[in-house]
């Protein structure tokens, strides 16, 4: 279909179903949306929810304009994808770019990351000047002569780029390109991209980039090496990056598979699997708080699952209460997300203040949980005059949630808040000591259940029970 966005004609079409954030494909320099095959599409969709690719400016059917004078720039490309976002009514996307629509999604990024509701950059470059370049065979082919006819001009510059100790399966490899060129408007100006004015690089801005980003890179690839790949996954903070074996660069169907499988562990609709991915990033820039907010603020607009989504108060906190009464004394739930365990101490007669760092989750648990003192605050810079103010307090994997390094500072902040004769709370993941803690969550070890007796907190009781720490702390 043709769509009109940014002043422009952009042939598009779409795959699979509206209803997440879509994941929004986009070609390298001279490639059409033929190159997302149809296929890898489907199966994308299938994974998603729904696929859009297109054609860039001057490939297929999209606007076109003379050889060598693009009247647009690399700019336009990139608000040329979001004004395609806004078109199919989408908020945000998953952005995935191969090689020159890598690029323009690192921009994207950038420049509109509320937009972007994650990355897969393929085949794609950082930009940095100290690294490898195109290999000698790579740069050899390029400065022969080259085929006259555009179909066999394609599929020799596709097979040098193409990994070398596989075959190269040319039949499909032309019989793609005369289908792409039967329906491309103007032949010789699929290039014009590489007339389009020059900016300034971004590389030094990388490490703003906040949405979670998944790096693809092939080990044969002869443009980018992938030494490229490797800088790139590193520039952004909590990249991961996935190495293609016998790959170039391309995406053969051979490495569908796990690409599929890579963009659709980004685009999940899962809120554990994409909290995992949300915490990386904000605690490789320093702010393990962050993420909590993102992840809500995700699950209130539908994109994922709500988070911790609790319908009934936590069963250890029930059966520790049971039979008692609040009796009006001074209740506190610490990260008390959407409020069910605020709401159950409340209902037996706490006078009860929950908080949590997400603005979204707060607002939520206030329309779920009427006569509760529902704060935004932070663990980190609680208000003073919560510190050794509650009778009982609640702690229910929060801190798990949280990073080691930053664990003796969170118990610490939590024990500050109980007051004297008071009851803390606590229920834990645990594990052994001496194991490596692989989070979030940061299990803790029996030894780290000790850091909330600080500062004239002691232990009443440990129980540990399937799988968890059950504690009582008191001062």
């Amino acid at each position: 279909m043709i769509v009109h966005v940014n002043g422009v004609e952009i042939e598009a079409d779409t795959f699979g179903e509206p209803g997440r954030p879509p994941v929004l494909l986009l070609s390298g320099s001279a490639s059409s949306k033929d190159f997302w095959q149809p296929e890898f599409c489907r199966r994308l969709a299938e994974q998603v929810g729904q696929v859009i690719r297109y054609d860039m400016r001057d490939t297929g059917q999209s606007t076109t304009y003379p050889v060598g004078k693009p009247d647009y720039t690399f700019r336009d490309l990139a608000e040329d994808a979001v004004a395609l976002l806004d078109h199919f009514g989408a908020r945000r996307g998953h952005i995935v770019g191969i090689s020159m629509g890598g690029a323009i999604a690192q921009y994207i990024g950038l420049e509109h990351a509320d937009r972007v509701a994650s990355l897969t950059l393929i085949a794609t470059s950082s930009g940095a000047p100290d690294l490898p370049p195109p290999t000698a065979e790579f740069r050899a082919h390029f400065a022969a002569e080259q085929p006259a006819d555009p179909v066999e001009r394609s599929v020799a510059a596709i097979r040098a780029m193409s990994a070398k100790s596989v075959p190269f399966d040319e039949t499909a490899t032309r019989e793609l390109m005369i289908e792409v060129y039967a329906r491309t408007k103007n032949i010789d100006a699929i290039n014009n991209a590489h007339s389009t004015e020059r900016i300034e690089p971004w590389i030094h801005r990388l490490g703003e980039i906040s949405a979670s980003t998944l790096v693809v890179h092939g080990d044969e690839d002869p443009l980018f090496p992938l030494e490229h790949g490797k800088a790139l996954a590193a520039a952004i903070p909590g990249a991961r990056l996935l190495t293609l074996p016998q790959v170039g660069h391309e995406l053969p169907p051979r490495a569908w598979d796990a690409v599929i499988a890579g963009i659709a562990d980004q685009a999940t609709a899962d809120w554990d699997l994409r909290g995992d991915h949300l915490a990386a990033q904000a605690i490789a820039v320093g702010e393990p708080t962050a993420w909590f907010d993102r992840l809500y603020s995700e699950g209130a607009r539908g994109d994922i699952e709500m988070p911790w989504n609790r319908q009934q108060p936590h069963p250890k906190l029930v059966e520790y209460l049971e039979g008692k009464s609040g009796d009006g004394r001074r209740g506190l739930v610490v990260g008390c997300g959407l409020g069910v365990d605020a709401g159950y101490l409340h209902g037996l007669g706490f006078d009860t203040t929950g908080f949590d760092v997400s603005e979204t989750a707060i607002e939520v648990a206030k329309q779920r949980h009427p006569g509760v003192d529902f704060q935004v605050a932070d663990l980190f810079d609680l208000p003073e005059k919560w510190l050794q103010a509650f009778d009982f307090v609640v702690e229910i994997f929060t801190v798990q949630a949280l990073p080691e390094s930053v664990r003796e500072q969170a118990t610490a902040a939590v024990a500050s808040l109980l007051a004297p004769g008071g009851t803390l709370f606590v229920v834990m993941m645990s594990r052994e000591e001496g194991t490596v803690a692989d989070g979030p969550p940061w299990r803790f070890t029996r030894s780290q259940l000790d850091g909330f007796a600080v500062d004239g907190v002691k232990a009443v009781s440990i129980g540990h029970q399937d799988d968890r720490w059950i504690g009582e702390f008191t001062r």
